[in-house]
């Protein structure tokens, strides 16, 4: 039998390490940006956006793309 993921979308916590980790990965997909998965107490994650690298961060999810360099190429494209 396999033990039910407990998750808390609004507070990005759950009790299931794989679970951070596909939140992780979906939401950097998304956003562009980098999100860690951080220990939250006894048997619990969570995930949240991340800037630098913080030692804490049990893993780091980096999106394929960049949402500040298209941010930046787009900002110099309509000054030109």
């Amino acid at each position: 039998m396999i033990p039910a993921i407990k998750c808390n979308r609004r507070s990005s916590i759950t009790n299931c390490p794989s679970h951070a980790i596909r939140m992780a990965e979906d939401r950097a997909e998304i956003s562009g940006r980098r999100y860690g998965v951080f220990s939250a107490g006894r048997g619990l994650y969570r995930v949240r956006r991340i800037t630098g690298n913080p030692s804490s961060a049990l893993e780091i999810i980096a999106p394929s793309w960049d949402y500040a360099a298209e941010y930046r190429a787009k900002q110099s494209e309509d000054a030109a």
